[in-house]
């Protein structure tokens, strides 16, 4: 079977969406640091609107440059907010938004966040209204927020699970990112979160890996390892109510595993001849979940 996580790799934690007093949040950048590395966050990436966080240097904590472009529709009731990550240090937060003529569209956002060596992901499209059509026509992001803590605590709109999936049943195949988006540091404060399975915290190796997509998201359980035979998936996790195997199948009788008494830290799936994908997700008796990047049938 193959190991999904490298073994010899070291697993670290964190956040690449979090608001601060540069924009609409109500921490300023060294508490909002304080406060993640004092909860046992590895890395940061602060993402303010409309404004390029550079970061300073940190002993043992990496702070990774970001920024969150905007464009709020009320005629067709959409949102596009893009989060832009690692771009250049010498990047235009002004060239970007003052594009000379062309339309400030999500397109261009995503094409100018790449352009400038950045990574490009979607923010909470759940809380944006968004259409699977949307999301599926915007070419060039990473990933797609998967879970947006502040929406769920302030809009019940946090989880963007079905995006995910129709997605993915479509042939495409984002990468999956737990998020803060921290504004108000109470209840949008450690929900969501990645866990990066990485050589080291050195910057270049951490976003390496999130762009192999090498990592998982989590509200709370971890997923220790996933095995990938030709006919089974086999995962480890820490102790929760349930693994369910989430494939492009409409219907498995197996798909949910769990036992009708106690938790569980294992589970097994067998393929079928119609799964084309699987990604695994977990929930713990908190009620909090654990979901993995999507596996390609026969990788």
């Amino acid at each position: 079977m193959v190991e999904i996580f490298n073994t010899h790799n070291k697993w670290y934690k964190g956040n690449l969406h979090t608001h601060t007093k540069l924009s609409d949040g109500l921490a300023d950048p060294d508490k909002c640091i304080e406060m993640y590395k004092n909860a046992g966050y590895s890395f940061l990436a602060i993402t303010d609107h409309r404004k390029l966080y550079k970061g300073k240097t940190e002993k043992d904590f990496l702070l990774i440059s970001g920024v969150e472009f905007d464009i709020n529709d009320y005629d067709s009731r959409r949102a596009w907010h893009i989060v832009g990550i690692d771009l250049d240090d010498k990047t235009s937060i002004e060239s970007i938004l003052e594009p000379g003529g062309t339309e400030l569209t999500p397109q261009y956002i995503v094409d100018s966040i790449i352009r400038n060596n950045g990574l490009a992901i979607l923010a909470h499209p759940f809380w944006s209204l968004l259409t699977y059509k949307d999301i599926m026509e915007l070419d060039g992001c990473l990933g797609i927020e998967i879970w947006n803590t502040v929406s769920d605590f302030m809009s019940n709109r946090g989880d963007s699970t079905c995006y995910i999936d129709v997605c993915a049943s479509k042939g495409i195949y984002p990468h999956i990112f737990a998020v803060d988006d921290t504004h108000f540091y109470s209840g949008d404060l450690f929900g969501g979160y990645i866990m990066v399975n990485s050589e080291s915290l050195e910057k270049n190796d951490i976003i390496k890996n999130i762009k192999r997509g090498n990592f998982y998201s989590s509200q709370g359980p971890e997923i220790k390892q996933i095995y990938v035979s030709k006919d089974r998936i086999h995962v480890e996790t820490s102790p929760v109510e349930f693994i369910a195997f989430m494939t492009d199948t409409f219907y498995c009788r197996d798909r949910i595993y769990r036992q009708e008494n106690g938790l569980i830290t294992e589970g097994t799936y067998i393929i079928k001849d119609t799964d084309r994908i699987v990604r695994v997700e977990c929930k713990n008796a908190q009620g909090r979940r654990a979901w993995s990047q999507i596996i390609p049938i026969g990788l």
